[in-house]
């Protein structure tokens, strides 16, 4: 049996971008790509082991004179539109930190960018369509790198890389011939003291808790049949146990009856609302909310060491409408000021930033990549049926 991952102003983004070459962070994470997004459309804006890595920001180049100029001309003789992105991120995300950035350093692609957010099962259903039927709509695709693994498995991306990838602190695992990690994407447990309180109910201490019968239809969590966060959370649990005992355990898990959600956001909101007690979340939606107010007593980081991420990548469509621009705009995402933006959106960026977001993790915490263990990303499909016959979504 197989086993098995808001917004500043633009000022507050001109900040990062000086304390990302005046400072830098030190933390431990290993080097081998949310939730998701409720679907909107903007038209403006592996190693089981932890290493840990100190390391600057160093002041890298900007894209290649030669890219800018060609991505210019493109962007002018496409008309209205010379860019468009889809991703499992927020589509505020680009209004509020991306948007700003990109467009601050190339106002020629003004308002010309379309950034189209979707759930991770959706983006990558929509791309291996649009490509068998020719009619590659998107330029750019970002998400996890399980979610994208079936459109990258089916030749949807182009095999590139970004000159800009030997300027950055990249290893050579952090990248593959048609994609490259932007930011991690960390993966942990939520609760509600509220409601576990008023239902009488333990504080959570391991994932194995999932499966303790008190919390029946007290957990919410992203179907892991999409292949986002919660696969990646159940997948590295597949990798530190023997068959029978986790599949015992997902049995257990399934067994109380979760919240199977769309998206990481939508089962952190359950969390919030006191509809459940638990949830599986990502630590962009939570800090977040933590910054729009959000309080302890209804929504708690649960500390279960080590915190897992999935890396968060871009990569370019074949046969994208405007090569160019979407060339230009990977080797911009992966440099310091798509770096500081990634930092903006409250996602933790591959290159490490200064600006405080992980004073949001536990002191003591370790991050571990979900798929150190690689066997889910050459086998996506057989994952994705197995944790839909457990979970039946």
């Amino acid at each position: 049996m197989f086993r098995q991952q808001r917004g500043v102003s633009q000022v507050a983004i001109a900040l990062v971008v000086i304390l990302v070459v005046a400072a830098a962070a030190s933390y431990v994470f290993l080097r081998p790509s949310g939730g998701g997004a409720t679907p909107t459309t903007s038209s403006t804006n592996p190693t089981t082991n932890s290493t840990t890595l100190t390391s600057s920001v160093a002041s890298t180049p900007a894209p290649p004179q030669d890219l800018v100029v060609a991505a210019q001309n493109e962007c002018e003789a496409a008309g209205s539109n010379c860019l468009t992105i889809v991703t499992t991120q927020a589509a505020t995300n680009w209004d509020d930190c991306y948007g700003p950035a990109f467009y601050s350093d190339y106002p020629w692609a003004t308002d010309k960018v379309t950034y189209t957010s979707a759930s991770t099962a959706a983006e990558t259903t929509q791309l291996i369509s649009d490509y068998q039927v020719n009619s590659v709509q998107a330029d750019i695709a970002t998400g996890t790198l399980a979610g994208l693994a079936p459109a990258l498995s089916a030749g949807v991306m182009i095999n590139y890389t970004s000159p800009m990838v030997k300027s950055m602190n990249y290893s050579a695992d952090a990248y593959g011939t048609n994609w490259i990690t932007t930011n991690l994407a960390i993966v942990h447990m939520i609760y509600n003291p509220s409601i576990l309180t008023a239902n009488n109910l333990p504080v959570p201490k391991t994932w194995a808790d999932l499966a303790n019968p008190a919390y029946k239809n007290q957990i919410a969590f992203q179907t892991a049949t999409a292949l986002g966060i919660t696969t990646a959370e159940f997948y590295y649990l597949s990798s530190q146990m023997s068959n029978s005992s986790w599949t015992t355990l997902m049995q257990g898990i399934a067994a109380n009856n979760p919240i199977i959600t769309q998206t990481a956001a939508n089962a952190e909101q359950d969390v919030i609302s006191g509809q459940v007690a638990i949830g599986i979340a990502t630590f962009d939606d939570y800090v977040g909310d933590v910054k729009e107010g959000i309080p302890t007593s209804v929504l708690t980081f649960a500390d279960i060491e080590p915190i897992l991420y999935t890396p968060g990548i871009v990569a370019i469509t074949s046969g994208a409408p405007h090569p160019n621009m979407a060339k230009l705009f990977e080797a911009w995402y992966i440099s310091n000021s798509g770096q500081a933006a990634v930092l903006c959106t409250n996602h933790d960026p591959y290159s490490p930033v200064s600006g405080g977001l992980l004073n949001y993790l536990p002191p003591d915490y370790r991050l571990v990549n979900a798929y150190a263990n690689t066997a889910l990303l050459t086998d996506t499909g057989s994952w994705a049926a197995l944790f839909k016959n457990i979970f039946g979504a």
